[in-house]
């Protein structure tokens, strides 16, 4: 007797939630690992310095990632919010959350 294969999909979806506030991560685990790097690449570089100009950025985009923490929709948060990858990053954290609102604003207005 024949018995015709038939394929079965399966699916399992991993729901994340959305931090409902921004995340602090140590960042200075992120730029020390960054900053070592880059004093090796470039001739003039300084460990320090590097250490400090990271710090300062991530601060920065930490600061603006907070002020607009409301706007993000969940969506928007749980995409690009992920803390627990890593060398987390604000400023990737603040590239992504910007281009994503940015596409639903572009998605959203009238054609």
């Amino acid at each position: 007797m024949f018995v015709p294969f038939v394929p079965i999909a399966l699916a399992s979806q991993l729901l994340v939630a959305a931090p409902a506030a921004v995340p602090t991560v140590d960042i200075r685990k992120t730029c020390s690992a960054g900053a070592g790097t880059m004093a090796e690449l470039m001739i003039g570089g300084t460990v320090q310095n590097d250490l400090e100009v990271c710090l300062k950025s991530e601060q920065d985009a930490r600061d603006q990632i907070v002020k607009n923490w409301a706007t993000y929709s969940v969506a928007e948060r749980t995409q690009c919010v992920q803390p627990s990858v890593y060398l987390p990053s604000y400023i990737e954290w603040l590239t992504c959350l910007e281009m994503e609102s940015t596409v639903r604003k572009w998605h959203s207005a009238p054609k």
